[in-house]
This record gives C-alpha cells, structure tokens and sequence, in this order.
C-alpha cells in the first residue's frame, strides 16, 4: 500500500493485518512478488494490451488489487485471486469428497465448493455384476454409506450447476485408510 490509504476501522485492520500475514507466510520468497494487498499496484507492461480481470481496478493508469491474493494471469487477462475463496470445480479434476446423502439415484457429496457434487450410481461399476435395480439404494449403502470418503473424477456438470462425479479406482473409489486433510483451495494448483 505505497501511495494509497484506506479509513479502516478495528476489525478491519485486524482481517487486512491477518491476509498480510497469510501472504507473507505461505508465499515463497520467490512468488511474493505476485502476492497483493488491497489497493496494491500490479505491475505490468503498459507496450502489452492487457485486460483487467475479475478484483482489479484502472487507477490513473495503474493496475490495482482490491483484495488480497494472489496475482494470475490466463494470456493477457490479469486478475486476482482471493485467499478465502471456495473451491470451483472444472471438467477432470479428480477430488476426494465425503458422502453426505444417498438418494435413489445417487450419491451426493460434498467437496467444499458452493454446491455439493453428485455421483450416479449408474455411473459406478458395482461388484459382482449387480443389475442396477429398484433396490439400488440398499445396494449402494451396503457399499458405500454417509460420511465415507470417496475418490473422484469431476466427468460433467448438471443443469443445475453442481459437478457430476465418477468414481476412480475399484470399491467405487472408496478409501477406507487414512485421515482426511482440508486444504484451501488457494494452496491447490
């Protein structure tokens, strides 16, 4: 925040001081130059055509953050991305999501984005050949039940919105070991 100051109150210092910290924390050294605070100068090359992208702002000729994050650009798009945003699921992310409910037709998940995803039992290869019947839903809860952690491939997306999953690996890719660690999404490249 070179030239440029903000009234803020109590609080929010305190969240403008904690993101400065986050920033200076999980950013390496060498990427820190990519890391902005709010009303931060972008810099760019003004020979360039550049677009300004999604949380930036044109200050008297300069490229300026209006949040704290982290700087990308996509060609000549430039935009900022936020330490606190959720996740945004695209078509081939593979993601592990735990099973929140068991529908008729589905298992629905959640993957901590704005909609929870859904993963079609028609989609799923049962064991022993089982026909997909009327009886699916006790089918799939003897295989797999609430709270379960699944492993996942995003194949589609629905009318809705909400991704559409397919399972990887055998079991439906349930995973029966180990310990499940939230990660924000800003740290996932």
């Amino acid at each position: 925040m070179k030239d440029f100051h903000l009234p803020l109150n109590q609080t929010q210092r305190v969240r403008f001081e904690t993101a400065l910290h986050k920033l200076q924390v999980l950013t390496p050294t060498m990427v820190l130059a990519a890391a902005v605070t709010i009303a931060d100068t972008i810099p760019i090359n003004h020979e360039d055509s550049v677009l300004r992208g999604h949380w930036t702002l044109d200050q008297k000729g300069k490229l300026v953050s209006t949040l704290c994050g982290v700087v990308e650009w996509v060609d000549k798009l430039v935009h900022v991305r936020t330490l606190q945003a959720r996740y945004r699921p695209e078509i081939r992310d593979t993601l592990i999501g735990r099973v929140i409910k068991i529908g008729p037709e589905s298992w629905r998940l959640e993957i901590n984005s704005k909609q929870d995803a859904v993963m079609m039992f028609s989609s799923t290869n049962f064991p022993d050949g089982i026909q997909r019947t009327a009886v699916d839903e006790l089918t799939a809860r003897s295989i797999i039940e609430e709270n379960d952690v699944v492993y996942a491939e995003i194949c589609a997306f629905n009318h809705d919105g909400s991704p559409e999953l397919q399972p990887m690996g055998p079991k439906c890719g349930k995973l029966e070991r180990g310990q499940l660690l939230m990660v924000p999404p800003y740290l996932v490249k």
